[in-house]
C-alpha cells in the first residue's frame, strides 16, 4: 500500500492522478487532498476517495466544505491555511 497526498487535486494533474488511484483499488491510500478554491470538486473527491484530510487555504471555504462533508456523513477532516498544507505535504 502506498500513501498519497495530492496537492491540487482539483487541477488537471490531480484529477488524472485520482483516475490512476481509482483504477488501482487497494494499491493506494489517500492521506490528503488539497485545493485552492474548488470546494465542490474537492467535496466530490472526498466523498469518493475518503481521504483522512481535505485542505483548503481559505477559512470560509474550509467551513463550507466541513459542513458539506458532515452532512454527507464523510469522515474526512477539513484543515485550512498554509500551515495545514505544509502539514500534509
Amino acid at each position: 500500500m502506498k500513501y498519497l497526498t495530492i496537492l491540487g487535486s482539483t487541477g488537471s494533474v490531480g484529477v488524472n492522478t485520482l483516475d490512476v488511484v481509482a483504477r488501482n483499488p487497494g494499491r493506494f491510500e489517500l492521506v490528503a487532498l488539497t485545493a485552492r478554491s474548488q470546494i465542490d470538486m474537492l467535496f466530490e473527491q472526498s466523498c469518493r476517495f475518503k481521504p483522512r484530510y481535505a485542505v483548503v487555504l481559505d477559512e470560509a471555504l474550509a467551513s463550507r466544505l466541513h459542513e458539506k462533508l458532515r452532512d454527507a456523513g464523510v469522515p474526512t477532516e477539513v484543515l485550512c491555511g498554509v500551515q495545514a498544507m505544509e502539514k500534509v505535504a
